[in-house]
């Protein structure tokens, strides 16, 4: 499963990359503990709940794929939700939330 949040008007406020070891925790809120798998150069795998989560940066915003568990839709919805106001703050209206991937050939 993947999601893209994006701003309507392409902003993406600059992220402050947490300290070595846990730079992702500038994508995930800190109510979230959270173990780093992996980083590289802006982008990396976390386990949140014993969920594998990949955060990323796409040409219009920042991604989010599931890599490893099951959650349901609406579980999906509050967690991105969730980073969604860590990283653009609970009043800015303008990021929406899709569901990405490739379509079948």
């Amino acid at each position: 499963m993947k999601f893209e949040l994006v701003d309507r008007q392409g902003y993406i406020p600059d992220l402050n990359y947490g300290v070595s070891g846990q730079e992702l925790s500038c994508f995930i809120p800190s109510d979230y503990p959270f173990q780093q798998v992996n980083y590289n150069n802006g982008e990396g795998e976390a386990i949140i709940d014993k969920h594998t989560w990949h955060f990323f940066f796409t040409q219009e915003g920042i991604g989010i794929k599931l890599m490893d568990g099951i959650v349901t839709l609406k579980e999906a919805e509050h967690f991105l939700l969730d980073v969604k106001s860590h990283i653009w703050g609970e009043t800015h209206t303008q990021v929406q939330i899709f569901m990405a991937g490739a379509t079948p050939k």
